[in-house]
C-alpha cells in the first residue's frame, strides 16, 4: 500500500471552485475533486465532511474573490467601485455568478450575511454618500443591486448587444448610480422640507 496522499483545505476548495466554473456549484461532488486531483475521495473526507461543508468554504473564497474585485477598483468612488466589481465577477466568473443569483437564494444568503455589511462600511466611506443613514443606504444599494443583477445576468448570459463594451456596461452602470443617489438626495430634501411644514 503506497503512502496516504495529503490535501490541504485550499487545494480541494481550489479543486471544488475549478469545477463550478464550468459545472456550476451543483456540480461539484467528492468524487470529480478526487479525480481532479488524482487521489481517492478519502483525502477529500478527511478535510471535509460532506459535500454541503465544502460549498460553505467555496461561497469563502468567492466572498474572498469578490473582496479582492472591490480592492482592485479602488476608485475613490466606493459606490461605484462595489457595481464595477460586482460586474466583473459576473462576467469572469459567470457560471458561479449565475448559480449565486438563480440557485434560489441557495447559495446567495450566505453571501448576503457575510458581504453585506462590508458593502455598507466602503458606501460610508463615499463622499457622495455622506449624510445618509445606515438604513438609506441599505436601500440605495438594494435599488443599485436590482439595476446591477439585471445588467450582470444579461452580461453573464451574452443578452447585451454585440457592440456594447465593458465601457458601455461601466458607463452604464454609473449613469444609474448617479440617478439612484440624485433620486434618495430629493427624497431625503422632500422629506425635510415636509416634517418643517
Amino acid at each position: 500500500m503506497g503512502p496516504k496522499v495529503k490535501f490541504t483545505r485550499e487545494q480541494i476548495i481550489d479543486a471544488a471552485f475549478e469545477i463550478a466554473q464550468t459545472e456550476g456549484i451543483d456540480g461539484i461532488t467528492m468524487r470529480k475533486i478526487a479525480e481532479k486531483m488524482g487521489s481517492s475521495v478519502a483525502p477529500i473526507y478527511v478535510n471535509f465532511k460532506s459535500v454541503d461543508k465544502l460549498n460553505e468554504a467555496l461561497i469563502e473564497k468567492v466572498i474572498s474573490i469578490s473582496r479582492q474585485l472591490l480592492m482592485e477598483e479602488n476608485t475613490g468612488n466606493p459606490f461605484r467601485d462595489i457595481g464595477n466589481a460586482s460586474l466583473r465577477f459576473a462576467m469572469e466568473y459567470s457560471v458561479i455568478f449565475r448559480d449565486l443569483v438563480l440557485k434560489s437564494g441557495k447559495y446567495m444568503r450566505d453571501y448576503d450575511e457575510k458581504i453585506m455589511p462590508a458593502l455598507i462600511e466602503e458606501m460610508q466611506k463615499d463622499p457622495e454618500l455622506k449624510g445618509f443613514t445606515v438604513d438609506d443606504l441599505k436601500t440605495i444599494l438594494l435599488k443599485m443591486r436590482i439595476f446591477q443583477l439585471g445588467l450582470s445576468m444579461m452580461a453573464a448570459n451574452s443578452f447585451l448587444p454585440k457592440e456594447y463594451s465593458k465601457q458601455d456596461m461601466r458607463d452604464i452602470l454609473s449613469s444609474t448610480a448617479d440617478d439612484v443617489i440624485m433620486s434618495a438626495k430629493r427624497k431625503g430634501f422632500y422629506n425635510e422640507e415636509k416634517s418643517d411644514s
